[in-house]
Parts: C-alpha cells; sequence; structure tokens
C-alpha cells in the first residue's frame, strides 16, 4: 500500500504516555495529530504495568511530576474525562537503620511540595496494614495519597477524548522506516507514509530500533521484571497500602489486585535483554521461591501463598534511571519519552501534557528540560538518594 497523508504531528506508540501527549496536544489547540501503534492501544509495556501512583521520589523533578500526576489521576473525570479506576490506598516504604537519615530527608523535601509522608511507629503502621510484622525494621515511612489504577482503563480514557478533539488513531500500523528531506519526516508504515514536520517517538523498549531510523542510539539497555499475584486463605483488601520494602534483597513492592490477591514486583535491575523480540512471559522457580521468601518474612500468612499467575515487563533504563524527554540533539523536529525504567505510568499525565507543551513552545507548567538527553554529555545526570533503582 503507497497511500500517502499528512500530519503536523505524528506520535509513535499507543501505550499511556504516547496516548496522554496526544490528548494534551490536541487539549492545547494542536490539529491534524496522528498516532501510530504497531499493535493495539495498550498492547506494550503499559499493559504489563502495576499501574501505582505514588509520589516518594528522591529526585525532585520526579517528586514534582509524580505527586500533580496524582492531582490528575484523583480527579480524573473531571480534568480529563474517563474513569482509570483510580483506588486511593496510600503507601508504606521500609528501610534499615544505614538508609534512615536519607529516607527522612527525602521525607522533608516530600513535603515542601504537600506530600504528607511522615514517619509511624511500628504500633502505627500495624494499623495501617494488619498483616505485617515490623521488628526488623528501623524506619517506616508513610503517605496517604498513593493509590494504583487500571492500566486499560487509563489509556483508552486518553484515546476517547484525544478522538474527540480530533486525534487520529491507526493500530496495527507498524513503522517500516523514517526518511528526512528538509524539514519534512515521511514515516513509512505497512498501511502507508505519513508525512510530517515533527515527530514524537514514545515507543518505550521499541524506541531503539525507531532511533536506528534516523541515525540516532538512545542511551538505554532492556531489561525484563517479573510479577506475582499470590493468595491466602483470606482476602487481601484492596485499600491496605502499597508496600515498599528496601530490606527485602529484591526491593520488593507488592499491592492489592483484583479478586482479593497480592500484586508484587521488584526494584532490582533484572535480566538485560538485547531486544524485545527475546521477551517471554517465562518466570523460574527459582525467582517465585525467593519473592515467597520475602512475602513470608514481612507476612507470616504468606507462607503458605499460593502463586495465582505471573507475567513479566519491559523495563527502558537510562544510566542514570530517569527518562529522556524532549527535543533529539541534531534532529530537527524529532521528540523523545523514553527512560522510564518502570515509573512511566505514575508520571503520565504531567508528562505528556509537559512535552505536548514543549512541542507547541508553549512554557511547560511542569518542568521537563532536566530530562534532556543532553545531560549525559555534560555531566548532570539525575542520580537518586537511594542510589540506582526505581526511587529515583
Amino acid at each position: 500500500m503507497n497511500k500517502k497523508r499528512t500530519a503536523d504531528i505524528v506520535i509513535i506508540g499507543g501505550g499511556v504516555i504516547g496516548c496522554s501527549t496526544a490528548y494534551n496536544l490536541a487539549n492545547q489547540g494542536a490539529k491534524n495529530v496522528v498516532l501510530l501503534e504497531k499493535g493495539d492501544i495498550c498492547s506494550g509495556g503499559t499493559a504489563k504495568s502495576c499501574a501505582i501512583t505514588r509520589s516518594h521520589y528522591t529526585i525532585e523533578a520526579n517528586m514534582h511530576h509524580a505527586v500533580e500526576s496524582i492531582k490528575i489521576f484523583e480527579n480524573f473525570d473531571q480534568i480529563i474525562g474517563g474513569d482509570p479506576n483510580f483506588q486511593r490506598s496510600g503507601y508504606i516504604i521500609l528501610g534499615s537503620e544505614e538508609i534512615r537519615a536519607k529516607m527522612e530527608s527525602v521525607f522533608k523535601m516530600q513535603n515542601k511540595y504537600g506530600i504528607d509522608t511522615q514517619v509511624l511507629t511500628p504500633t502505627e503502621a500495624k494499623e495501617c496494614h494488619p498483616l505485617m510484622q515490623f521488628e526488623d525494621l528501623d524506619v517506616i515511612g508513610y503517605e496517604s495519597r498513593t493509590g494504583y489504577c487500571d492500566p486499560y482503563m487509563t489509556t483508552t480514557s486518553y484515546v476517547k477524548r484525544a478522538k474527540d478533539l480530533g486525534v487520529q488513531f491507526f493500530t496495527k500500523t507498524l513503522v517500516t522506516g523514517i526518511q528526512r528531506k528538509g524539514n519534512i519526516k515521511t514515516v513509512h508504515t505497512q498501511n502507508g507514509s505519513f508525512e510530517t514536520e515533527k515527530i514524537i517517538i514514545i515507543a518505550g523498549p521499541w524506541t531503539k530500533n525507531l532511533g536506528h531510523m534516523v541515525g540516532v542510539n538512545f542511551p538505554f539497555t532492556i531489561t525484563k521484571h517479573k510479577v506475582l499475584t499470590l493468595k491466602i486463605d483470606m482476602p487481601y483488601q484492596k485499600n491496605w497500602p502499597i508496600v515498599k520494602d528496601l530490606i527485602s534483597p529484591e526491593k520488593i513492592y507488592f499491592r492489592p489486585d483484583s479478586g482479593g490477591v497480592v500484586l508484587v514486583g521488584t526494584g532490582a535491575y533484572g535480566e538485560e535483554i538485547e531486544s524485545m523480540g527475546l521477551m517471554t512471559d517465562e518466570v523460574g522457580i527459582e525467582h517465585v521461591e525467593s519473592i515467597g521468601r520475602s512475602m513470608s518474612n514481612r507476612m507470616p500468612l504468606f507462607e503458605d501463598a499460593q502463586l495465582v499467575s505471573s507475567w513479566t515487563g519491559p523495563y527502558d533504563i537510562p544510566p542514570d534511571w530517569n527518562p529522556i524527554i524532549g527535543p533529539v540533539p541534531g534532529q530537527d523536529g524529532i521528540y523523545v519519552a523514553v527512560g522510564f525504567s518502570g515509573h512511566g505510568f505514575k508520571m503520565a499525565p504531567t508528562i505528556g501534557e509537559s512535552l505536548a507543551q514543549q512541542v507547541l513552545g508553549i512554557e511547560p507548567r511542569v518542568p521537563i528540560e532536566m530530562y534532556s538527553m543532553t545531560r549525559f554529555a555534560t555531566g548532570n545526570t539525575l542520580d537518586g538518594t537511594y542510589g540506582i533503582g526505581t526511587l529515583g
């Protein structure tokens, strides 16, 4: 098929950040916006997301985006329109004496942004989460506004509102090449080509191949992260806090999931893979047993928990574990948002808003210039208080 179309802006990638950006472009007045997705909407990394909306970050830029995004998740129908199925649960973070000072300094920084993080005693923490034991802990932080959403409902809500505002979505439309002639870029797909002056690449781990089409090697690695859902003989309540356990070897986090089960992921680096073609949903018994030990340590009732399901999801991880957002150096009219290292969903509302504003020449309400790809050459990397990892 040789059909050729034109667009003012072409977005490549139909995950939650791509769809948030599409909506925000149209909401800011952009016309003739096209989004291309190689599969179905919300079929890539977003589909595997645990969709946690926490604000506990140690880097101020991330903290700012997270807390402003939570405000949108809390009032999504009034601000955007639609239902992300947001469940407010609160967030508990557990640490050792070794990092007590770091954690308490982060809590104070969060308070400046209106995040009500506080230190709890074990007795107070037990009131929040009755299944947990806290005997091996030295510091317990709690923040009340964290919650979780349904990733599919969130993404498709953005799509519906974007369509209402005139954005065109093309699914099952794989990008096969990108050519440049002056200011005009031609995006070739299996369903025809699109001519445009501006391209925004928001394709998660698949951004690597798209970058090669324009001669850019985006600095991130792809890792495989494993998620389990576990069940015990009593329902796991949906309003129990999300927990981040920095004591555990895998730096586990867990949250309620539908059906009275608990969903468990890790904050470790994960298994590095060369390309998404090598990604599988295989989760070995060694991982299941390791997570089982950490969960039963934190919640003794989970000693005999049943494994309900397991899957894997991709992380795209830059050297400092923080996203690369904005104009691509040396590529006029090409923008990127990649490298979210597992925390893209939490920031999707404001990243989409700020990137749309930047592309349209509007000063972003929530700044994003610190996420520029140029930071790696200038030494202005974004390094987290707790070290490299998903709590950046």
